[in-house]
């Protein structure tokens, strides 16, 4: 049954007990009662009708979404930029994966230096199209020196191979834009065919790095 509203009644009319009750009882049947936390939302669902969208995570962006009831969802939008504070020695010949033990940015613990340092995984809620990338210095030396991105630990998704040299190094950079689930995981893998070191280089080496762009 449609309670009445107050725009059911014309300017002269005189309102009784028994129609302020029906409006009141409209008013709580609508959008506050509805909220049941702090930070919650109403989103239309259709005409005359709204359901409580819950609070999103700290710092999560509210994006729109036809697939949502709401048309609304809240995005966590991930981002890390990872480095590794002295010089790495990778093996000669093989594809190594490199490590980091520090981090400049990292929003949604995306990497953790005490457990699986070479791993950047996106979150719960961070699944998306993400901007990944990396950028390694090479001390002086001959042969060909690589860098690559792995997902999952088996798929190569971006690849930067070079010979060159100069007097200060080679540096190799790759960058990719990529869609990811969550709990995937991307790391950064180099190849040298002499024994040369992977140079700790203030801001720029070794580097890594993934930020979410937008829902995939």
């Amino acid at each position: 049954m449609a309670y009445s509203d107050i725009g059911d009644f014309a300017p002269d009319d005189v309102l009784t007990a028994a129609d302020m009750d029906q409006i009141r009882e409209n008013f709580q049947a609508g959008v506050p009662d509805i909220f049941t936390t702090k930070g919650d939302l109403a989103g239309a669902t259709g005409a005359n009708a709204a359901a409580r969208l819950a609070v999103g995570a700290n710092d999560a962006t509210l994006v729109p979404d036809s697939g949502e009831a709401t048309g609304m969802i809240w995005q966590t939008q991930p981002a890390a930029r990872v480095y590794n504070s002295g010089n790495i020695d990778p093996a000669v010949g093989s594809w190594v994966t490199l490590t980091f033990d520090s981090e400049r940015i990292d929003t949604d613990t995306v990497h953790n230096p005490a457990v699986n340092p070479s791993r950047l995984t996106v979150p719960t809620g961070g699944a998306g199209l993400y901007l990944i990338g990396g950028n390694v210095a090479f001390e002086v030396g001959t042969g060909d020196k690589g860098i690559r991105i792995l997902l999952g630990g088996a798929t190569v998704i971006a690849q930067s191979f070079g010979n060159a040299t100069s007097d200060d190094g080679d540096v190799l950079s790759v960058t990719t834009l990529y869609s990811l689930a969550a709990t995937n995981y991307v790391e950064l893998q180099v190849f040298v065919e002499a024994d040369l070191n992977i140079l700790a280089s203030a801001n720029y080496s070794p580097e890594f790095w993934a930020i979410w762009q937008r829902r995939a």
